[in-house]
């Protein structure tokens, strides 16, 4: 079976038509775009109508205002799977019905822009009856023969295409495959089902496949792929640097310096573009030891032997085995590390396929001559394990640029070093120097202030690494990790550097730590993590936080993301953080049940656990809540939901004529 497409939406035709005999420059310069993002709502859906208000690649539930319209063909730009790029192709189907899909955000930002084909592209109007494209297109196919789903939640390749179509959608990335192994789980198998290629049966499997119609083949059990992620993989094996996106979807770590024991989730960015993750907390509470242990996990073997990283100085404290598992985007299995008490050396995985930088507190210019580094299998983390070890000297890299791509570059640089709309980067090539034009001022880099000189020293280290790998930075992927992003520069630069950033390299994953407000700024949902110890001195993350978009500094400074009680007040802010560590204990000694006894009366004498029945009931539910969330962090037993709902019976069961609530919502605080 095959989905059955709506009629057109006017929408859709009316810009069809307004863009009608455009020449592909023009289309890539047309104001008015089906791009994939915002779209009107009678195209959303309608599209949505044909998925039965799935994702049409991966079938996760969507809503309107959580699916994407996307181009199957992208309208330029069009990634092969040997990183070759089209950047003509495919712009006369921007506006073309048949080339419009809904999906999710996870989906999109795997995809980007790729379309793999065997052979040459089309460029026929139709170019689906005469391309051999890899990728299949749930709006024309029936992806039945291609995929099999097996019973432990992940999905294989019955053909190449298909195998394909898994790698660019990232179709087993962790949290899917988990959300298919439990619908797996509850469904009975019918008799009989799950043959490769057979009819689809009655009632598959997995129910999400039957609701759509597209007759999926059902879950079977397969036997695993014969090849280990943590071993070196045949040439024949070994996936592609181009063919996928690999971003990190999770970290667990274990016995890893201060960290106990940590499960991190990357996945949560709404990004479309690549996603960012800012590990938020204060100084010694293990957000470089975050970056330390994804970074050796993923450079390999022999690039960690070259560093002489002692494996017994990251064990932690009466600890016997440490581990970390990093899951990369569409991999079910993780690259997993290992060591025990003893080893100088630690037991992992060769080099992951990902381009993986990492850059410490320190990065400044340097002040003297860089000899030619070799970055080892498409990873450089130097830096990040000692902060003053060189980066690339920016003068240097740019004058062996050619005019067209020093052009592009400093363009991006001009935005990210927030210089004035008027100033220019100039190469004077005789003098070997490059000089910043900006106002009525002229100076050379290695004149600049620490602050622009940090901002520029990454950025070109960054570039320089990327444009070894792709023709356009606007393409490249990767994996970029900082410690304290917002060191040395000013406040105006800390509130816009994420933001310039993502314009700057928008399909790189950046994993950075801070501890300031100012670098939340161009954050969207989902990607921040704040990072706590607990009151036994526990490494603690907690993801489950309200959009920083909007906040202002006194507001985040006072929400879950920093915790302070008080901007204006010492003694109340350590009163507050007394009082959540004691309250956040499930067994307290008798001289902290003092101490909390003295700090709850204390706060009641200032006012702030209320002066109501009804408001002392409300906010001790609340700080219960919160108390434990310090305690555990995302470990908490209760979600901010379930408290939610709690709270808003407790808050109606308080009003007139609701006694008879009351006296349950009473007995129910009492037994809390």
């Amino acid at each position: 079976m095959r989905l059955v497409r709506p009629a057109e939406p006017e929408e859709l035709a009316r810009a069809r038509s307004q863009n009608a005999g455009l020449t592909s420059r023009e289309h890539e310069a047309a104001a008015t775009k089906i791009a994939p993002g915002p779209a009107p709502q009678a195209i959303i859906e309608r599209l949505l109508e044909m998925t039965g208000d799935r994702c049409a690649y991966c079938e996760s539930p969507l809503e309107v205002t959580t699916a994407v319209v996307t181009h199957h063909r992208p309208p330029g730009n069009a990634v092969g799977e040997d990183g070759s790029v089209s950047p003509g192709h495919y712009r006369w189907l921007e506006y073309t019905w048949t080339n419009l899909l809904p999906a999710c955000v996870d989906c999109v930002r795997a995809k980007g822009s790729r379309f793999p084909v065997r052979g040459a592209r089309s460029d026929a109007d139709e170019p689906w009856a005469s391309e051999d494209a890899l990728l299949l297109d749930p709006g024309r196919e029936d992806l039945g023969a291609h995929l099999l789903y097996q019973t432990d939640g992940t999905v294989a390749g019955a053909s190449e295409r298909g195998r394909v179509t898994i790698e660019v959608l990232a179709l087993n990335r962790s949290a899917l495959v988990q959300r298919r192994a439990r619908q797996i789980g509850a469904t009975p198998t019918p008799a009989g089902a799950g043959a490769p290629g057979g009819p689809a049966p009655a009632a598959a499997v997995f129910p999400s496949m039957t609701e759509r119609g597209v007759g999926h083949t059902p879950a079977v059990a397969l036997p695993r792929p014969s090849y280990d992620l943590n071993l070196p993989l045949a040439p024949t094996q070994a996936p592609s640097y181009y063919g996928a996106a690999k971003w990190i979807d999770r970290v667990v770590i274990e016995n890893f310096r201060p960290i106990r024991d940590l499960d991190l989730d990357f996945s949560k960015s709404t990004s479309q573009e690549g996603p960012w993750t800012v590990l938020l907390g204060e100084n010694g509470c293990g957000k470089s030891s975050i970056l330390h242990a994804i970074a050796l996990t993923l450079i390999g073997g022999a690039y960690r032997r070259e560093l002489a990283m002692d494996a017994g100085a990251y064990l932690r404290h009466r600890a016997r085995v440490g581990r970390v598992q990093v899951y990369l985007t569409g991999e079910a299995r993780p690259l997993e590390l290992s060591w025990r008490t003893g080893d100088t050396e630690f037991t992992g995985p060769e080099a992951a396929p990902v381009l993986l930088l990492g850059y410490g507190a320190t990065r400044l210019l340097p002040r003297e001559p860089v000899p030619e580094r070799t970055d080892h299998a498409s990873a450089w983390v130097d830096n990040l394990f000692d902060p003053f070890r060189p980066l690339t000297d920016p003068t240097h890299w740019l004058l062996s640029l050619t005019e067209p791509v020093f052009a592009d570059v400093t363009e991006g640089l001009v935005d990210l070093l927030a210089l004035s709309e008027t100033a220019r980067i100039e190469a004077d090539r005789r003098r070997r120097v490059v000089r910043i034009h900006q106002l009525n001022s002229v100076a050379e880099l290695t004149e600049l202030s620490d602050g622009y000189q940090s901002m520029l020293v990454l950025a070109c280290d960054v570039l320089r690494t990327v444009l070894t790998r792709w023709d356009r930075v606007e393409l490249a992927e990767g994996i970029v990790l900082i410690d304290e992003l917002g060191a040395h520069l000013h406040p105006r630069w800390r509130m816009r550097i994420v933001t310039a950033l993502r314009v700057l390299m928008p399909r790189v994953q950046f994993i950075v730590s801070t501890h300031d407000p100012l670098c939340l700024r161009g954050l969207l949902d989902g990607e921040v993590t704040v990072i706590r110890r607990n009151a036994e001195a526990d490494v603690i993350a907690i993801t489950d936080l309200p959009s920083v978009q909007g906040m202002r500094v006194d507001q985040l400074l006072t929400s879950e993301h920093f915790g302070l009680g008080s901007t204006d007040d010492p003694e109340l802010d350590d009163l507050w953080a007394t009082y959540y560590r004691l309250q956040g204990l499930t067994r307290r000694s008798a001289d902290q049940r003092a101490e909390l006894d003295r700090v709850r009366a204390r706060l009641d004498e200032i006012g702030v656990l209320g002066t109501t029945e009804r408001d002392r009931l409300l906010l001790a539910a609340a700080d219960e809540f919160i108390a434990r969330r310090r305690q555990v962090g995302d470990a908490v037993e209760r979600t901010s939901a379930e408290v939610t709902e709690d709270l808003a019976a407790l808050w109606t069961a308080r009003l007139p004529g609701a006694a008879g609530a009351a006296a349950t919502s009473r007995a129910s605080g009492a037994k809390r």
